[in-house]
């Protein structure tokens, strides 16, 4: 019942103390509640899209949970610092370790239960704002979020989890220090971090490549698979870079004749001897920054290119699509023309497509002039790997294409489909297709409203080879077959496709008619570009929904490790400061000398950041390439627009921090 009285009375008096650690404690429960309260929420399954977003909420309650540990850790041993002395006191009044311990378990325990009850009603308050902001992403209509009792349970037991961590943290720092090491703990100082070279250069070395990976990736899916690695590279550089590479820096300036004015001086020494404890704190939050910064701009390229990927696939409102050679296209396009006719539906722009999408071939050396494929595929996306599009001159001019010349069963057109327009050089005379030479009669820049398909945003290097004819197109189609696909046990089908225009008001009456029209042939399916659009934008704004809530949380578990470390150095550098001023030093001098080293302190991650963003930019702007964003300035506004943002938040938090600062310092 004592310790009990005392742990509370410990809170409340020392609340000063326990407020930054309560105060990161709930604000972690917040945003985890947030993505549990939505994952596991019954609401979700009234949403379109609504799966997709589980399921990514549960990968960032995975991410959020570990973070969450982190950065409770990181607070819990800077309370268990501040109140070092406290226990160590205990001690020597004969409290016992035994009972130390207990009320510092009992401190935790009532800690646990403030951070639980305030973080749930915070938690439900910020969770339903949230999802009228995702609804109104999508585009949905349902905005009653319903909190799930499993949510509230399931977050009680994932704290009551991290609280234990931190009992045995807690535990393990009391138990091994003597009552002495307790009393001195707070005030013990550190000693100057020793120079090491190598691992200044290893710093640099690792930075070095982790850039050159991100600025010399070419190809978006190449990008993907080497951006995991270039990240692991820039994150232990960046850590080596403050551990090592700033204390190598710093020595190196003492050396210098500058160093011996006094501004130079104090900063430099004070720089060099609390480098140690800052750099890891200064590397985590430079990590966060940049994961902020590409967690938004990524999100954010993906929903804006929503729209531009889906009218690739769709380049006419409505589609039809059948897996099936020669099939009779005139005669399906009255049948589609009779059953608008039934519902008075106005249909327009009618066109039919005949093609096969996405065929790997291999070029072998050659002159310029030919194009020889070779009889076996080799890695995808090789450089000489190519992605071709099978259609007819006759789907051409279906679609609208003017001037397509009238081609020989031996002749064929080349269309490069790429988005860089790299795919081959215009030169080429002569193509040999598995087997069948054909002669190039010309090559077109661009062909009007083709559908994309799937590699087309992801590949360098994509062709259209138009033939004269169904049967020139069956011909090279079997060719591929015989020679490719009688290795892999299938054959690539042609597809027959229909495309059209309608308003998007008469598409379910549409569809009801469509259906009851060719009952007879289930292999025929139809679809539109408003529900391609809405489904896409549904499942995509789950994807940007997280980052939005990463990105929030990786800038809250910036500014509390920013907070502590201006709580910390506030506390250490009071006493060098006290001791400058004794011999001498004005407190103009002061006041100067300790602006200055905040502002290098607080500011070297933002300017980190911004290299680390620079340096990845182009590797970013491919990976959101892939989701058919065409216009690269959209990309690099959004990248401007969010370190603008970041930088303006930035600067808040340290106007905000840095007071808390100078007012341990100048006290």
């Amino acid at each position: 019942m004592l310790s009990l009285k005392l742990a509370a009375n410990n809170i409340k008096k020392g609340f000063k103390s326990f407020a930054p650690f309560l105060m990161a404690s709930i604000t972690m429960f917040v945003m985890i509640f947030v993505t549990a309260s939505i994952a596991l929420s019954p609401s979700i399954s009234k949403l379109k899209g609504g799966s997709s977003l589980s399921q990514v909420m549960g990968f960032a309650l995975i991410v959020l949970s570990i973070f969450a540990v982190l950065i409770l850790v990181y607070s819990y041993r800077f309370l268990q610092t501040q109140r070092s002395k406290e226990f160590g006191l205990y001690d020597i009044l004969g409290f016992g370790k035994t009972r130390i311990v207990g009320v510092a378990f009992l401190e935790l325990l009532l800690s646990y239960i403030i951070t639980v009850i305030v973080g749930t009603i915070c938690g439900i308050a910020f969770s339903k704002f949230l999802f009228l902001v995702f609804v109104n992403m999508i585009g949905g209509n349902y905005f009653n979020l319903v909190i799930s009792p499993t949510a509230i349970l399931l977050l009680a037991i994932l704290f009551f989890v991290f609280f234990l961590v931190l009992m045995m943290i807690g535990v393990w720092i009391i138990w091994r220090s003597s009552s002495l090491d307790l009393l001195r703990e707070e005030s013990k100082g550190e000693k100057e971090p020793k120079s090491n070279l190598f691992f200044a250069i290893a710093a640099v070395i690792l930075l070095g490549a982790g850039y050159y990976i991100a600025l010399t990736v070419e190809d978006p899916m190449v990008a993907i698979m080497k951006f995991f690695i270039a990240v692991l590279l820039v994150i232990f550089g960046t850590y080596l870079f403050y551990i090592s590479f700033t204390v190598w820096y710093l020595k190196l300036k003492k050396k210098r004749p500058s160093y011996y004015k006094p501004n130079n001086f104090i900063t430099t020494s004070s720089m060099l001897y609390r480098m140690k404890a800052n750099a890891v704190g200064l590397g985590n939050i430079t990590i966060l920054l940049s994961m902020t910064i590409v967690t938004v701009v990524v999100s954010l390229g993906v929903f804006l290119g929503t729209e531009n990927s889906v009218k690739t696939y769709y380049t006419r409102e409505a589609k039809t699509f059948s897996v099936a050679n020669n099939t009779d296209t005139k005669q399906d396009i009255e049948r589609i023309k009779s059953a608008a006719a039934s519902k008075n539906i106005d249909i327009k722009n009618i066109s039919d497509m005949y093609f096969a999408q996405d065929l790997q071939a291999d070029r072998v050396k050659s002159s310029k002039d030919q194009f020889i494929t070779a009889n076996k595929q080799g890695a995808m996306f090789d450089k000489n790997s190519y992605f071709a599009t099978l259609t007819t001159a006759q789907t051409l001019k279906s679609l609208g294409n003017k001037d397509i010349p009238s081609l020989k069963d031996n002749e064929v057109l080349l269309v490069d489909i790429s988005k860089n327009k790299t795919s081959f050089d215009s030169k080429i005379k002569s193509i040999q297709w598995y087997g069948e030479t054909y002669q190039v009669a010309d090559t077109l820049k661009s062909v009007k409203d083709f559908p994309a398909s799937g590699v087309t945003t992801i590949s360098s290097k994509v062709m259209m080879i138009v033939f004269a004819n169904n049967q020139a197109f069956d011909k090279g189609l079997a060719n591929f077959n015989k020679t490719i696909s009688g290795d892999q046990g299938f054959s690539n089908l042609a597809s027959t496709s229909i495309i059209f225009d309608i308003k998007p008001v008469d598409e379910k009456r549409f569809t009801k008619a469509f259906k009851e029209e060719f009952k007879d042939n289930k292999d025929l399916s139809i679809s539109y570009r408003s529900e391609a659009l809405q489904d896409q934008r549904a499942q995509i704004g789950g994807f940007v929904f997280v980052g939005f809530v990463l990105g929030i949380s990786f800038i809250l578990g910036a500014a509390l490790i920013i907070y502590y470390k201006q709580l910390s150095e506030g506390a250490q550098d009071k006493r060098s400061f006290k001791i400058l001023q004794e011999v001498g030093l004005s407190k103009e001098e002061v006041q100067k000398t300790i602006k200055s080293q905040v502002r290098l302190i607080f500011f070297l991650p933002l300017v980190i950041t911004i290299a680390h963003f620079a340096g990845a930019y182009l590797m970013i702007e491919k990976i959101v390439m892939l989701f058919d964003i065409k216009d690269r300035s959209v990309i690099f506004t959004i990248s401007l627009a969010t370190i603008a943002i970041l930088a303006l938040i930035y600067y808040l938090i340290y106007k905000a921090t840095s007071r808390v600062y100078y007012k341990i310092v100048e006290r």
